[in-house]
Order: C-alpha cells, then structure tokens, then sequence
C-alpha cells in the first residue's frame, strides 16, 4: 500500500468532493479517497501499482486536475486577490450599470411595486400580483438566491447541455409551485399556525443575505479563500444518495435538491407574499387559499423561468458577462435585504408591553360614549414611506390607530407590531383601525413584515 497526498484543481462546490472520491475509487486499486475542497488536497491509500497518470487520466474527463505535492511540481499559489484591471473595470462597469438603472427607474416611477392586495380580488388578479412581485424589490431575496445559485450550478457543471442546465430549474419552479398550493391551502385552513414570527424572519433575512453576498463574491473569483465558506451536506449522506439514484441523476441532474429549495421559498420574506398569506388567512378556506397561491406563483414563473432559461442556455463571451453581472446583482441584492433583517430582528427582540388582553382589529368606529376615552392617531402609508413616522400616547388609556393604506406598496401593505402580537394587511380600498391599550411605558416600534417600510415608534409615557 502507498499513500497519495495530491493537489487539486477545478473544484467549484461541494459536490465537486463527492463527485473527485467516487471517480477515484472507480480507479482498480484505490482502497480509500478523501478530498477536501477548502484545502483542495485529495489523500487516497492505494496498491503499489497504482500511478498517478492513472488517476489523472479518469478526473480530467470531469474538468479536474490532479498534481504531485512535491516542491518541483507545485504551481505558485493564486495570489489573495486576482491582478486583472480588465475584469475589476468590467466588474465596476455592471455595478454603476446596476445602481444608475434603478436610480433612473425609481425616478421615473417605472419600478413595478404599485399594485396591491385588495379584497375579493379575482385570480386573474392574482397572477398579475405575482408578474409584479417576481420583478420588484420585494423578490429580491428569492430571486437573488435562485440567480446565484444557478450560476454557482453552471460552473460547477460546465459539461452539461443547455438543456441539462435547465431541469434543475424546472424542479426548483414545481416544487415552488407545490409548495405555494399546499402551504397556503393549510394557512387558509389551520388559521395562523404557521405563521413565522418577525425575529424569525429577520434571520431566515439576515441568513439568506450573508449567502448570496458570500456566493456573488465567489462567482466573481476575486477572493479565492471565501470558496472555503459553502452549504454541503455529510459525506456519507451524499454518497447514499448518488448511490441509490444515480441514473436518475444523470437523466436529470439536482432534481430532489432543485424541488426542494424551490418548495423552500414559501418562506422567505417577501411583501407580496405575505400579504397574499394575511389575505387567505382572513378567508379561512383551504380551496381559496390554495388558488389564491397557485395563480401567484404561476404569475412569478415567467420572470423566474426565463432567468433559468438565460443562464442555462447562455454561452462563451454572453455567459461570461451575465455571470459577471448576475454576481453583482446578487451582492447588491444581498446589502439590500440585510439591513432589513437587522430591522426585524430588532422588532421581534422588544419586549412585551401590552396588558393581558389581545388586541383589537376593527373597521368600524367605536360606540359615541367611549371618544372621549381613547387616544386617536392616524397615520398614512406612501409607498415605503409612514407619515408621520413616530407618536406619543398614554399608558393605560385605549389608543385607535387610524391608518390609510391606500397608497401603499410592496411589503408596506402589512403593518407589523411585534410587541403587541399585530400583523395586519392594509386594505387598498378603505381606512385600517386598529386598537390597543398600553400598560407600560416605553417605546413600541412598528414595520413592515420585511423591515423596509419604516420603522417607526409609539413613545408610551
């Protein structure tokens, strides 16, 4: 027996280690292979006979290259940061594209984020929400996510047909679909059980966005040892699972993991999304919730579809430059949502001031004998914006909080209250009331269910 301590090239992801030590052991006489993508060593035990122009020759097929460790053969390492002006004056070139694009948009009001949850909408309706939401802000997490790890999929996989590249992304939109029908057919059903708190969902945020920061950066190869940073599951799990459905996998590649990640973007934070949730809750009805989200999702398809079908499909110069440009996008996107879930996290931490009785949600005004017993306020939403943004009132008196959500956009058209247990949907078409009584003093923040509207503050005194 004889030992192998090799140098590896080409490895891209997780899975490139799975694929380097199932290729390896294909070789007659390798007893053993452990490969490491963040040191990018392998180590085998093998019989005597074993050369490494034998293990060379089975790994390049595969875009991979095995190099002796001694001192002579060893290429100079990359250096911390790659020295090529050409490409940071591309890459800076797509980020002032990126930034002046959507300033110019915004000021012409181009961005597509006005259109909102109204009641007794058609399912017609619906899927023109879902057209909106797969190309606006609100997205950005899910979308963000699925463009990264779709080009993060290409490079691993560079031998794969267009059409290869594809099926994952079919997967991911089916098991998205199936997702959005059974969960939100159960949240029409089940009421608010599953519904996630707003601490939660500032760190399913705060997670989300670290990732697609950390895979944007590694899709530009700037900083090689952030390639060490990366999701994978146990070894020993992977090769199970290539083991029992290998030729299942080679017909279509990613499909479990594509299916489930899809089905797993229920529960990103999205404005639209939620509304839609808060709105099939309110109707208490499996078959309406379940259409309700079957027709958003099919109206988010096209847009997620097509950014599937161009990074698939894309090749040589064009692939380069959308891989440069998806990256930067998706970093952006990353800085984007992160100080929203920072915002969450921190309405989701204050803690509980309210008395034991839960809150009031009404529409209607209060019985004349009690006006002069409550502290009325009114707020109105435009866009993003609150006006005003921040109130005083009284411990222990009754307050009615007037807000007009008429103008509302994106996830604005949910007002959040994490310290007195509200999620409320804002009607597009009349004044929200919503009543509560403070029995602390002490600040009260309120947002958006992403954090992006707002915040503002009750100051109870």
């Amino acid at each position: 027996m004889k030992k192998f301590d090799l140098k590896v090239t080409g490895m891209t992801c997780a899975s490139c280690e799975v694929i380097l030590e199932r290729l390896l052991k294909k070789v007659p006489g390798v007893r053993n292979a452990q490969v490491s993508r963040s040191k990018e060593k392998a180590y085998l035990h093998c019989e005597d006979n074993v050369q490494l122009e034998d293990l060379q020759a089975i790994v390049m097929e595969k875009g991979y290259n095995l190099l002796s460790t001694d001192p002579i053969e060893t290429p100079v390492r990359q250096p911390f940061i790659v020295k090529n002006k050409k490409y940071y004056a591309e890459i800076g070139a797509v980020l002032l594209f990126i930034i002046g694009s959507y300033f110019i948009l915004n000021q012409l009001n181009l961005l597509p984020e006005g259109i909102g949850v109204t009641d007794n909408m058609s399912y017609g309706f619906v899927f023109v929400i879902g057209l909106v939401a797969a190309t606006s802000t609100c997205l950005a997490v899910a979308g963000g996510l699925l463009l990264a790890v779709a080009n993060k999929y290409n490079v691993a996989h560079p031998g794969l047909t267009g059409i290869q590249k594809f099926k994952p992304h079919i997967w991911f939109n089916v098991g998205r679909v199936v997702s959005y029908v059974l969960l939100g057919g159960a949240i029409g059903a089940l009421g608010s059980i599953l519904s996630i708190s707003t601490k939660v969902t500032g760190i399913i945020t705060i997670v989300a966005s670290f990732f697609m920061i950390v895979m944007g950066i590694q899709l530009l190869q700037i900083f090689p040892w952030m390639n060490k940073i990366q999701l994978k599951m146990p070894k020993f799990i992977a090769h199970k699972i290539y083991d029992s459905s290998y030729q299942e996998r080679k017909k279509s590649p990613g499909k479990i993991s594509s299916f489930f990640f899809g089905g797993a973007t229920f529960f990103l934070p999205c404005g639209f999304t939620q509304a839609l949730q808060l709105y099939v809750l309110g109707k208490g009805d499996f078959v309406t919730g379940a259409l309700v989200m079957l027709a958003f999702s099919l109206g988010t398809l096209p847009a997620l579809a097509g950014i599937g079908a161009f990074t698939s499909f894309a090749k040589g110069k064009t692939q380069r430059h959308f891989t440069t440009f998806s990256a930067v996008l998706v970093i952006i996107l990353g800085l984007f949502a992160m100080p929203s879930g920072l915002t969450l996290i921190e309405l989701g931490s204050v803690p509980t001031i309210v008395d034991n009785q839960p809150f009031m949600s009404v529409d209607s005004n209060l019985p004349p004998e009690q006006i002069n017993q409550i502290q009325e306020i009114n707020m109105e939403v435009r866009g993003l914006d609150y006006y005003p943004t921040d109130f005083t009132i009284k411990k222990g008196v009754p307050v009615k909080w007037n807000i007009d959500g008429r103008n509302a956009i994106g996830c604005a058209q949910v007002i959040s209250v994490p310290a007195l247990g509200i999620t409320e949907r804002l009607p597009g078409n009349t004044i929200k009331t919503i009543t509560f009584t403070p029995s602390q003093t002490g600040k009260i923040k309120f947002s958006c269910t992403m954090g992006m509207a707002g915040p503002g503050s009750f100051e109870v005194i």
